[in-house]
């Protein structure tokens, strides 16, 4: 492999040929507007591959035609991957397929097949292996050169159309690539098979159960020394720049703190979240995240936007003000829905997969500003104040214009609400400029995740509108991307759905399902929630190893089937299937359990790509200890003296309720379960008067027919407390509170337990 690699690097800079840059949009028209050139890729439904539509490259979409006519032909396959928010991606398809000159070239020479990278995934991750495997590195777009039976053997990602310093040209590459398989077909399809058999022990004949590592805490430690590792201390988050916001890692670390309380753990998750809130890669006009930070203060962005990334930093930040309730949490979050529901959002009720993050071939022009600009939309008045909040009167930070921060960070918190007027002119004026495009691709995997966050923001904040969102985006994935049998597709696009459903699909729609029960307490959700998950598991397990298979056993044209275990820029379809299952009870542990062996020594090794898998792991973790001892808290408490009125003391007690787990409300509604109740000693110098018990979460659960009030998360009680008559307190006498409460899952619940919890009357 290495040799043939090697001697069509020779053959490249051996032709040095020099190729004309590519044509603008006005040179693919006829005089009439017409265009010049239309291939196959006009008939699709993807956003990206329309793009394309009207290259002078012979274009296929990935079908039979194309594969059959490169075996029939013995021609090479040029595959090409992209994505509609790709920057590289458009600059490839302006200079080099949209010139016709290199259009010709491999037209003459090759099969030409374009890939939307999020349409088929599956094609994606085994090409992109590929990739990383001859170049030590990827991208996109991802240029693959294959044999006619799809076996890669030369790659690389974004080629300019002429030979550059050190770098050679397309059309140095076509012919030296041509030119290997003329003369050396034979050496060509031996470094094809060695670069396949590679692929796939890199993603599934590597991960076996077999030689797995036991599962337990030392493998969430050894997760944990690695964050503290990668921390910046400096700007939060974790490693240098390019900065991604890393939402697995966040998660892993909140799932811990839960367990065990870290001021550390939680100073490192607030860090972050307030670094990325106040940088630029959040929008600070129209809410909702940027893909990435290019430097390492998040303050310029990458300016596409995804979906995926928004559902998943909304849930993020949902949860740090469940566990903080710090208000500048909830408003992130409130303002990424808000987003969503403003430009994300299908009539239908899906959600869009991407903005792109150039308009006019100029990144981040739709977001960015000048200061002249702003003063004139808002006047000199109050552009002032704006600039000074904003960062802008710090000049500009973005070739010559102002991407907005808040340099004053959590100190300025306040400050925002004085200037929200001056945001909505700002937004209601940016929605007048040429928009991004917008890739109206609805893709299941990725609406399960945004269907959990929005459940999610109703259980925690209650607002009817995020529950109402995630019901209608639920019902639309059921209602039309669902096919008569029960199985799913994989996206839905201007009316048409297009690919069997993948892993992903399935647990992460599975994830939203489950986000609504426990948000609702909705039979109905369970119910498909577990018929979903049956399905998955016919569809994908390995019986013979463990884990989930990424694709269908009768998936067509793929050299290998992987199991995809590593995350990427959302979490992996096998460790989001653990948590799942995790949470459907006994019937499925079986499945969480094998799988997480099936990975545990990669866990281990490279814990950086396995983040979600941790953190799915913590909860497995979590609940096998609670089911077998008690050792591990499940509920932790703290109090809180609010005010004192003569003989009566005003106190919130604060409950922390491990994930997956409840405990009965008061009243419970059923006999024969134990309400939580509070009481103190009978000897101590104070009675308490009243309490106020929250209603709790209407459920139904595996060992009752009956509906019960339920406790979850975090909980706050009031209290009043007031010294018995003619009691004399002691000199540093204190008062232990005692909570009687009784934890259970989703199919048992364990005996009743008390837990003191000293009051600080100071």
């Amino acid at each position: 492999m290495k040799n043939m690699m090697q001697k069509i690097f020779v053959s490249l800079f051996l032709l040095n040929i020099v190729w004309i840059a590519g044509a603008d949009e006005a040179a693919l028209k006829n005089l009439d507007s017409s265009w010049k050139w239309t291939n196959r890729l006009v008939h699709e439904t993807s956003p990206y591959l329309l793009l394309h539509a009207h290259n002078p490259v012979d274009w296929y979409p990935w079908s039979d035609e194309a594969l059959e006519r490169a075996k029939k032909e013995n021609k090479l396959i040029f595959l090409s991957v992209g994505y509609s928010t790709c920057y590289w991606c458009h600059v490839m398809e302006r200079r080099v397929f949209s010139n016709p000159e290199i259009a010709e070239m491999m037209n003459k020479d090759f099969i030409n097949i374009k890939i939307d990278r999020e349409e088929r995934p599956d094609l994606d991750e085994i090409y992109m292996t590929a990739t990383q495997l001859l170049t030590q590195r990827g991208g996109w777009p991802n240029s693959v050169f294959l044999t006619p039976d799809l076996k890669p053997f030369y790659a690389g990602t974004y080629f300019p159309p002429t030979d550059m310093p050190g770098r050679p040209g397309f059309p140095t590459i076509l012919d030296a690539v041509h030119e290997a398989w003329v003369t050396r077909e034979a050496e060509v399809i031996e470094s094809a098979n060695q670069i396949s058999d590679t692929i796939e022990m890199a993603t599934s004949r590597g991960f076996t159960a077999l030689t797995a590592k036991p599962l337990n805490r030392s493998i969430i430690t050894g997760a944990l020394d690695y964050l503290r590792t990668a921390y910046s201390h400096a700007y939060g988050g974790f490693g240098n720049a390019p900065k991604f916001p890393s939402p697995a890692n966040l998660e892993l670390l909140l799932s811990e703190y839960e367990r065990t309380p870290d001021a550390e753990v939680l100073k490192m998750v607030k860090h972050t979240l307030d670094m990325m809130a106040y940088g630029g890669m959040y929008d600070q006009i129209g809410g909702g995240f940027h893909r990435y930070s290019v430097d390492a203060k998040w303050l310029v962005p990458h300016f596409e936007k995804m979906l995926y990334d928004n559902a998943q930093l909304a849930k993020v930040y949902l949860r740090a003000y469940q566990l903080t309730q710090e208000p500048r949490y909830q408003r992130v979050a409130e303002e990424i829905f808000g987003f969503v529901f403003r430009e994300m959002t299908a009539p239908e009720g899906g959600f869009y997969s991407a903005l792109d993050a150039e308009t006019d071939a100029e990144e981040g022009k739709y977001y960015v500003w000048t200061a002249h600009e702003i003063e004139g939309v808002l006047g000199k008045k109050e552009a002032k104040p704006f600039g000074d909040v904003y960062g802008v009167q710090k000049g500009p930070n973005f070739e010559g214009k102002n991407v907005l921060y808040v340099p004053e960070g959590t100190a300025a918190e306040n400050t925002l609400v004085s200037v929200a007027s001056a945001r909505e002119k700002l937004l209601a004026a940016r929605a007048k400029r040429e928009y991004p495009l917008l890739d109206t691709k609805i893709i299941v995997n990725w609406n399960g995740l945004m269907i959990d966050a929005l459940a999610y923001g109703y259980q925690v904040l209650g607002e009817e509108r995020y529950l109402t969102a995630a019901t209608k985006a639920t019902h639309f994935i059921l209602d039309t991307v669902r096919k008569p049998n029960g199985e799913l597709w994989h996206t839905y696009t201007a009316g048409i759905t297009k690919q069997d459903a993948y892993l992903d699909d399935y647990a992460f729609f599975v994830k939203g399902l489950l986000g609504l029960y426990r948000a609702t307490g909705e039979e109905q959700w369970l119910k498909l929630a577990k018929a979903l998950t049956d399905t998955m598991i016919q569809l994908f397990w390995d019986d013979k190893n463990g884990g989930f298979y990424y694709t269908r056993a009768d998936a067509k044209h793929l050299i290998v089937r992987t199991k995809k275990p590593y995350d990427s820029a959302i979490p992996s379809g096998n460790a989001v299937a653990v948590e799942n299952l995790v949470g459907l009870g006994m019937d499925y542990q079986n499945y969480a359990e094998k799988t997480l062996r099936t990975f545990a020594e990669s866990m281990s090794q490279a814990p950086s790509s396995f983040m979600y898998a941790l953190f799915a792991l913590n909860q497995y973790l979590f609940l096998q200890e609670g089911l077998s001892s008690a050792t591990v808290p499940l509920v932790t408490a703290t109090t809180q003296v609010k005010s004192k009125e003569d003989e009566i003391l005003n106190i919130e007690l604060h409950l922390k309720i491990a994930s997956g787990w409840h405990i009965n409300a008061n009243p419970v509604g059923q006999a024969n379960l134990i309400p939580t109740t509070l009481a103190v000693d009978t000897d101590t110098f104070m009675d308490i008067i009243d309490v106020a018990y929250p209603n709790g979460r209407s459920a139904r659960f595996e060992f009752s027919d009956e509906s019960l009030n339920v406790y979850e998360g975090n909980l706050t009680i009031p209290l009043k407390l007031k010294l018995k008559p003619n009691a004399i307190p002691k000199t540093n006498a204190q008062v232990t509170l005692k909570l009687t409460y009784q934890p259970c899952n989703e199919t048992e619940c364990l005996l009743p337990r008390t837990l003191d919890i000293p009051l600080d009357l100071q």
